[in-house]
């Protein structure tokens, strides 16, 4: 068994104490972007039929509740969806994508965001997400991809003991990322999964939030250094003087990080 496998998995649970937070960092860090991607392009409007996928906070969910109107439906599913508030459109569900029978197909927008990138047998579950669409939908998928390799971790200036207590908790977090099943990889290759699956109609966004300190990204890097403490001090040359550095680095406006790209692939079901 992977170690910390349990422990982190509880950790990064909708239940966990600082559920909350973490939650509300990514929305603010993602739902810009998301928001442009489905009004924009996908064109989500009156009386659409939306599955939310993996909805966590529910802020999507609501979105989309807003604008399908009256005649509109939304599913929120979540292994644990109680951070989804009450909506008379929105049926919040609890789901698990990879066992339990799914909603009734025909949905004319399927939406998992930063879901798929921890399940296995990825490539199936994209495909069949697409094929519970019906004629003309779409499906919108977001994951994030770490270029790290080819483009470092820090864009600011720093000193070599920041340079390298960053990079040992970058590997570190990444370490345990790949033990508790994480792709880093998959965003980038979920549109030739999809193309080769028979979909034609596929595109691909590439943002990347912005990085300074004090930033919901960075923000986010802070909150996992201190859910993820015993770890990073057990399993990596990490000291807790050197925790309190990065920490204090993520709030500093001069500091900025190099952050995930993250891809959003569309694909539109032929009419």
């Amino acid at each position: 068994m992977p170690v910390y496998s349990t422990e982190h998995e509880q950790r990064f649970d909708n239940d966990a104490p600082v559920a909350d937070e973490q939650l509300g960092l990514l929305s603010g860090i993602l739902n810009r972007e998301t928001f442009r991607i489905l009004g924009e392009e996908v064109g989500v409007g009156h009386g659409w039929r939306c599955w939310d996928v993996g909805t966590g906070e529910g802020a999507v969910a609501r979105w989309l509740a807003a604008r399908v109107g009256t005649s509109g439906h939304v599913v929120a599913s979540d292994l644990k969806p109680h951070h989804v508030p009450g909506h008379p459109r929105i049926e919040a569900l609890a789901h698990d994508l990879t066992a339990d029978p799914w909603p009734e197909p025909g949905f004319d927008l399927i939406h998992a965001r930063l879901l798929l990138m921890h399940l296995a047998d990825k490539d199936a579950l994209a495909a069949r997400l697409a094929g519970h669409l019906r004629p003309g939908g779409a499906l919108v998928l977001t994951d994030w991809y770490c270029g790290c390799a080819d483009e470092g971790i820090i864009r600011s200036p720093v000193d070599a003991h920041t340079a390298r207590i960053f990079q040992a908790y970058h590997d570190g977090v990444h370490r345990l990322a790949g033990q508790t099943g994480m792709d880093f990889v998959w965003a980038s290759r979920t549109a030739d999964v999809l193309s080769a699956a028979g979909y034609r109609d596929v595109t691909v966004h590439d943002y990347r939030a912005p990085g300074e300190g004090g930033s919901p990204t960075a923000r986010l890097a802070r909150l996992h250094s201190s859910m993820l403490e015993d770890f990073l001090l057990s399993q990596t040359d990490l000291t807790a003087a050197d925790l309190v550095v990065i920490q204090e680095k993520l709030l500093d406006p001069e500091f900025e990080m190099v952050t995930n790209h993250t891809y959003t692939t569309v694909v539109r079901v032929p009419k």
